[in-house]
């Protein structure tokens, strides 16, 4: 006869962090010991199983099936559970690895595969060179590979001697890297690649230290540094882009604007009611100033403030909308305008509104380079841009910047197949595991859902004590990269809001 409902008790640690699957697969519930209740037990032949059976006790005993992927664990859910129940009957059960739901053995298997495929892309060890402690668990699933998990250095001379040793290739944070590594690399013949945010990364920002779920590899340049060409513009130069990928971008593409999501899922959704209907609406988004995408890649309008008279001049008269970059905004990073200064280029001042909201109500976005373009784009509105971004140069923007053009012309699909589908990697941050970027898109509406709208997604004692840091223990840890041999003003990450 099967246990009554709420029949089920745990035994350790292991049966409560796979309590849900365990629920799923029995249709029984957890609940306190007593009566006819089941002790769920981690291993058939584990002690507290055989005692159990020595005092007549029912057992479920619990164990990996035989489908795992190479990042399953109790922790992040495993693909696959062996259940023998306390009438000896064995049974299997499959679990999608990411949400950890029931679901059938196909299907299991092929999503397993797929995990698999991407743990063997990682066939050299990985060494790891500047990156922060924060962001090291979601960089470790990134470099886990049959060789082993990845190894971290904070030096170009860590960094040689352990790449060396294991045969390994290197991946160094970009805005951190070593000014001698490069040339380290390429004379010892290892393979060396730059790591950045992807484009899809998470509720909240980074420089408060909310952690990435996407990240882009890089080696041939990084994408926002136009100097040289980066993975990304040789991809959006080189592919031949299939039906089925366009297809697929095209999904993508409509899901990230229906969803509402952007870089980093900030802001409130105020503040636009009583904007004129009668004149052109146009967007500024500041960036921070100091960033490699506006040092290198805006030869004549380096400034926010350079940046809004020229495109007050060019449209004089707009409603003209600035927005500060939320690193910016919160202080963390160079770039802000006075107030009295910034209105007397702009109508109306925007911070803290969500850069969603802000491209539903407006007509165009004028830019230096910032991520805010390419938000416009995908959602059908018209963009210039005063420097290189990545996103310029293939015919679907007004580009000012000389030597913009890329030789090559885009449809806006085969941009966002190259942007968000073939160049950056993704992470479930909730399993921990690679996934990919419609996976991410569920995960993001989720938490931000549950965060609830915010200016900056942090409260005001997290605000202050990122404040803090940014303005008193910044300057004592460029002094110490320097050290290192990293350059001082090292370029930074595209300025995006």
């Amino acid at each position: 006869m099967r246990p009554a409902p709420s029949a089920l008790y745990s035994t350790g640690p292991t049966i409560g962090r796979l309590r849900a699957e365990i629920e799923a697969a029995t249709g029984w519930a957890f609940g306190p010991i007593g009566g006819s209740a089941v002790a769920a037990v981690w291993g058939a032949e584990a002690p507290v199983a055989r005692l159990l059976r020595l005092a007549g006790r029912p057992v479920l005993a619990v164990a990996p099936g035989p489908l795992l992927s190479p990042y399953d664990s109790p922790e992040t859910g495993l693909a696959s559970l062996r259940l023998r129940m306390p009438d000896g009957a064995e049974r299997v059960h499959h679990f999608d690895p990411w949400t950890r739901r029931p679901i059938d053995a196909e299907d299991c298997a092929a999503r397993v595969a797929w995990l698999a495929a991407r743990f063997g892309e990682n066939d050299r060890r990985v060494v790891y060179v500047g990156m922060s402690r924060w962001k090291r668990p979601a960089l470790n699933v990134f470099g886990a590979g049959p060789a082993g998990p990845p190894i971290h250095t904070m030096t170009a001379a860590d960094a040689l001697a352990q790449a060396k040793r294991h045969d390994a290739r290197v991946l160094a944070w970009a805005t951190r890297m070593p000014a001698t590594l490069e040339s380290a690399c390429a004379e010892a013949g290892l393979p060396l690649a730059r790591v950045e945010d992807g484009f899809l990364r998470s509720v909240g920002l980074g420089a408060s230290l909310r952690p990435g779920a996407s990240v882009v590899v890089d080696d041939a340049g990084i994408y926002y540094d136009p100097r040289r060409d980066s993975r990304l513009a040789l991809i959006l130069k080189e592919t031949a882009f299939t039906p089925e990928l366009l297809a697929r971008a095209g999904r993508l593409r409509e899901e990230v604007v229906a969803r509402r999501l952007s870089k980093y899922n900030v802001g409130l959704d105020a503040g636009t009611r009583d904007w004129p209907a009668d004149r052109r609406i146009v967007l500024v988004p500041g960036q921070v100033e100091d960033d490699a995408s506006v040092q290198f890649g805006s030869p004549h309008v380096r400034s926010n403030r350079a940046l809004l008279a020229a495109a007050r001049a060019r449209h004089p008269n707009a409603f003209l909308l600035y927005k500060p970059h939320p690193d910016v905004e919160a202080g963390f990073r160079p770039g802000a305008i006075p107030e009295a200064e910034a209105l007397a280029l702009a109508d109306r001042l925007v911070p803290g509104i969500s850069i969603v909201d802000l491209l539903d109500r407006v007509h165009h976005v004028e830019t230096m380079t910032s991520l805010a373009g390419f938000e416009a784009l995908i959602r059908g509105l018209g963009v210039t841009t005063h420097g290189r971004p990545f996103y310029a140069g293939w015919g679907l923007s007004e580009d000012l910047a000389p030597g913009a053009d890329r030789g090559r012309r885009l449809a806006l699909d085969e941009l966002v197949a190259g942007t968000l589908i073939l160049y950056p990697r993704y992470l479930d941050p909730v399993a921990m595991k690679p996934c990919e970027p419609e996976q991410l898109l569920d995960r993001l509406s989720a938490e931000r859902a549950a965060t609830g709208p915010s200016a900056l997604a942090q409260g005001r004692i997290a605000l202050l004590t990122m404040q803090a840091r940014y303005r008193l223990l910044n300057p004592i840890v460029r002094r110490l990269r320097a050290r290192r041999g990293i350059r001082p003003g090292a370029p930074g990450r595209d300025g995006q809001p």
